[in-house]
């Protein structure tokens, strides 16, 4: 069995990312091993979020705005970000930066494998990819499928496919990326696009879904083909790229292992934010202060908080009751949470920097009666979840080997 001080299972964003900011660290020189099914070398996937200042990946950003538009089926609205920089960046280009921090790290092994099983034992974590059994002090494990099936907690997928098309005609506006256009179709969903421009002929036109169940392709492509040719005069395209992703949204905490030595992280962590499946940023956060109080403490550990405070968690947790019960439409939710709130407050509850304050206003701009009737059925529902763990415990014996689960396999999504 072989043995290392850290062992990475999956080198994805959250994995790579780990390896940077242990990188910039006094645990630079720990023994390290990184396991991934393939070597990153192709641009598979973006990742959008907003920024105040200056971040590490400042060098690498694709593009980068001062100013999103919203638009709804009655209302639009044209969004200035103030203070806040919506940045885009693209896989290729983090592959890229992370394999060269990769060489501050003396003592980094890679392997490509498929991880098979990662538990804990109480000599550290376990980790099986391959033929290989190895063995760490900590494993932080980012590939973990999560279940999204567990009673008394809200689940919802965020699904999508999306193209970069290149046009004849100068048809986008550069300064002015669209985060959510509802002129489609619900379908009982929460659908839009989402309209990333490059240049005047360039874009990333991806078509979104809220809901319960993922697609077949042919319908990401017929809803692709129909946006483009009704809202966007093209003169004709080409698609250059393609990416499709899957994206629990999910009020559920990740499992934790009682040795201590097998950590999730990413969205195995729970990192993502569960009524917008933002991750990027959160988990940027999240690894920056794990490796901060590992230094500081000896243990890697984020401090209570961190991932989530009770307060966002709870609205969150309210949040997806609303939109899975559709207790209004979600067209209708978006569009009074964009025309009533104003921008700078708006993108800052969006990216979990807003005050207690400003999270009233955010919800005093909301409809009450669907968010008041989604507060008492999430917390009706927690008190009898907390009420059954003996009866729920004689039943499990009872399920068949064969009985349905829901998982998301986290190292085939956009994450």
């Amino acid at each position: 069995m072989k043995r290392y001080d850290i062992i990475i299972a999956g080198g994805g964003m959250a994995g790579l990312s780990l390896c940077y900011y242990l990188s910039q660290s006094p645990l630079r020189n720990s023994s390290i091993l990184l396991i991934d099914r393939e070597p990153k070398d192709r641009n598979d996937r973006t990742w959008c979020f907003w920024e105040s200042e200056p971040g590490p990946f400042e060098s690498i950003l694709f593009r980068s705005w001062q100013q999103v538009a919203f638009v709804g089926k009655k209302a639009s609205r044209l969004l200035p970000l103030g203070q806040s920089t919506y940045k885009m960046l693209r896989g290729i280009d983090f592959y890229a930066f992370a394999r060269g921090q990769l060489a501050n790290l003396p003592n980094l092994h890679i392997e490509y494998a498929t991880v098979n099983d990662i538990h804990e034992t109480a000599g550290g974590g376990v980790v099986r990819a391959g033929n290989t059994t190895y063995l760490g002090r900590y494993v932080f494990d980012s590939v973990s499928p999560l279940s999204t099936n567990r009673p008394g907690t809200q689940h919802l997928l965020q699904h999508f496919k999306g193209w970069v098309i290149t046009t004849e005609y100068d048809c986008f506006d550069v300064s002015t990326p669209r985060i959510m256009d509802f002129r489609v179709p619900q379908l009982n969903d929460c659908r839009f696009f989402y309209l990333l421009p490059f240049d005047k002929r360039t874009a990333l036109v991806e078509y979104t879904v809220f809901g319960q169940q993922v697609l077949a392709d042919a319908e990401y492509t017929d809803a692709l083909r129909r946006y483009i040719s009704t809202f966007i005069d093209t003169g004709g395209y080409r698609i250059q790229e393609t990416e499709r992703g899957v994206i629990p949204m999910t009020d559920e905490l990740p499992p934790v292992q009682p040795g201590g030595h097998v950590l999730r992280i990413g969205m195995a962590g729970g990192y993502t934010r569960p009524s917008t499946g933002y991750t990027f940023q959160r988990t940027q956060e999240c690894l920056r202060g794990l490796v901060d109080n590992w230094v500081k403490t000896g243990t890697p550990t984020l401090q209570t908080g961190e991932v989530r405070s009770w307060v966002k968690r709870a609205l969150d947790t309210v949040f997806l009751n609303v939109l899975i019960h559709h207790r209004i439409p979600a067209v209708d939710l978006f569009t009074r949470l964009f025309t009533h709130n104003k921008p700078a407050v708006l993108f800052r509850f969006m990216n979990e920097e807003s005050t207690f304050w400003e999270d009233l206003q955010v919800i005093n701009s909301m409809p009450k009666r669907p968010f008041v009737l989604a507060a008492l059925d999430s917390l009706l529902t927690s008190v009898m979840q907390r009420t059954e763990p003996v009866r729920s415990q004689q039943h499990t014996a009872r399920l068949p080997k064969s009985a349905p689960t829901h998982r998301v396999r986290l190292d085939q999504v956009n994450c």
